[in-house]
């Protein structure tokens, strides 16, 4: 079955309040694509053909749909406020929603409390704790972060 990739055409946009998240609004028709009812849905996005990431469609309250654009991604793709952006969505059919990162990886197939901790923690959970340790940039520091956040989940019985 060929995978379904919906592109759609938005602008960067702010939340008013202060320190209001970056975020572009999806379309419906192509949010429609990947979410059922009202529930985030986790996909794969593509802005302007350079930058690469993971997140999710959500629903904006009062209808409609959009996605998070955090500083990360807009230093990277040198974004601005009010920016046409060419986006492309598919769904993401990662295990946890997050690529795990090698380090962590190879860090739950020695640790079984560790890893059975892991996968029974909340999404949202198993998520931020993928993302800390895949945005550092060295290779020992991903190994630290790796070893520390599954200890951290020891330590409080999987209730971070």
């Amino acid at each position: 079955m060929e995978e379904e990739i919906v592109h759609f055409e938005t602008i960067l946009e702010r939340l008013p309040k202060k320190g209001g998240e970056f975020y572009m609004v999806v379309p419906d028709e192509a949010a429609e694509q990947f979410v059922e009812g009202r529930k985030p849905s986790r996909v794969r996005c593509v802005i302007n053909d350079q930058v690469h990431f993971q997140c999710a469609i959500r629903p904006k309250g009062g209808g409609g749909f959009y996605i998070n654009v955090g500083t990360p991604i807009r230093q990277e793709g040198k974004l601005v406020l009010g920016q046409k952006l060419l986006v492309s969505v598919r769904r993401d059919d990662s295990e946890y929603g997050r690529d795990l990162p090698e380090e962590l990886e190879e860090l739950l197939a020695i640790d079984e409390e560790g890893k059975s901790l892991f996968q029974n923690a909340k999404p949202v959970v198993q998520r931020g704790i993928i993302y800390y340790v895949d945005c550092a940039k060295g290779l020992q520091t991903r190994i630290d972060r790796a070893i520390m956040m599954i200890d951290r989940l020891k330590n409080t019985k999987g209730k971070v």
